[in-house]
């Protein structure tokens, strides 16, 4: 990981809000090209450049002044536009 500081706080974030996944499903990297997945929410657009899928930027104070991603302010936000996916693919 980039900054292994962090993992205890995101491993406990996790945990708190994400219950329902069990923590054998974590996955835990500094360097996110090698995830293949449809979407990534990710509050550093650069995890974007290689990614194949689609890349929604969480605001930060560092990011506040970047375009050309679709751009999610909080996790109210994310709910809502990941139920947009799935009502425009009906599977809702």
């Amino acid at each position: 990981m980039e900054h292994p500081s962090s993992f205890h706080a995101k491993f406990e974030w996790l945990t708190e809000h994400f219950s329902f996944i069990p923590q054998v499903n974590y996955f835990f990297c500094g360097d996110k090209s090698i995830i293949k997945a449809d979407y990534m929410i990710d509050d550093s657009s650069r995890h974007f450049r290689r990614f194949q899928g689609q890349g929604l930027l969480f605001t930060a104070p560092h990011n506040i002044y970047e375009s050309g991603y679709i751009r999610m302010n909080n996790w109210y936000e994310i709910r809502k536009y990941f139920i947009n996916v799935k009502e425009a693919a009906g599977t809702f």
